[in-house]
C-alpha cells in the first residue's frame, strides 16, 4: 500500500509521501516495543521497561516535545553494567535551566572509556541522528569535563515523527538519570532534533 513506509519494532510508520493525520497528536503516547536504538546506541542500551525507576517519567511520553505518540525509550548499559557515571562538558554561556551540556557521556562506574551519549552539535544540525555513531571521548575532551560525575542509572527516550524511515529519524532526545539515593530521576538533556 502506497501509505505504509518503514516498519520499526512494533509499528508501521507512513510513507513520507503521506501527511500524517493531526488527530495522531491527541493519541496516546506509546512506546515502540522490539526496536533498536538509534545507531550510535548500538551495544549501549537495552529496552526499558515500565519497571525502570530511571526510565519512569520517559514512560508517560511527556518528553516528546513535537507531540507525537511514537517513542523509544532504552536504559543505558555498558559491557551489561547499568550502574553509570555520567558527566558532561558544560557551555560557559547558560541557559535558563543553568546549565548547556555541549557533550554528555557516560561510564562503567570506576572504568576509564567515556562513551558520548549526547552531543549539542547533533540538535544544532537539525538533522536528527541521520550519520551519529558511536564514539568515545577524546583526552582533550576527557579533561573539559565537569569533574564531579553523577552515578546512578541512565534512561533515555527518543520521539519519532510519523514517517520516520530508520531508527535514527529521530525529533526529540531526552536523559534522565536516577541518582544513587534518590527516588526521582533528573533530566539532564531535553533536545529537539528537527
Amino acid at each position: 500500500m502506497a501509505n505504509q513506509g518503514f516498519v520499526f519494532g512494533t509499528h508501521q510508520f507512513l510513507h513520507p509521501s503521506v501527511n500524517g493525520p493531526i488527530s495522531r497528536l491527541h493519541d496516546p503516547k506509546r512506546q515502540i516495543k522490539g526496536a533498536p536504538p538509534p545507531t550510535y546506541l548500538d551495544g549501549l542500551a537495552r529496552e526499558s521497561t515500565d519497571k525502570s525507576v530511571a526510565a519512569a517519567a520517559l514512560h508517560k511520553g511527556e518528553f516528546c516535545g513535537h507531540g507525537e505518540p511514537t517513542m523509544t525509550i532504552f536504559d543505558v548499559v555498558i559491557d551489561r553494567d547499568g550502574d553509570l557515571e555520567v558527566d558532561a562538558i558544560i557551555d560557559d554561556a547558560c541557559d535558563e535551566n543553568g546549565a548547556n551540556p555541549l557533550i554528555v557521556a557516560a561510564r562503567r562506574q570506576g572504568q576509564s572509556d567515556w562513551h558520548v551519549l549526547f552531543e549539542r552539535a547533533w540538535d544544532e544540525r537539525s538533522m536528527m541522528l541521520t550519520d551519529v555513531r558511536s564514539r568515545k571521548l577524546t583526552s582533550e575532551e576527557v579533561e573539559e569535563l565537569g569533574g564531579e560525575p553523577l552515578h546512578g542509572k541512565v534512561a533515555i527516550g527518543f520521539e519519532y515523527p510519523c514517517d520516520a524511515q530508520s531508527r535514527d529519524d529521530v525529533t526529540w532526545l531526552t536523559i534522565d538519570v536516577l541518582e544513587d539515593g534518590k527516588r526521582k530521576p533528573t533530566c539532564i538533556v531535553d533536545a529537539e532534533m528537527a
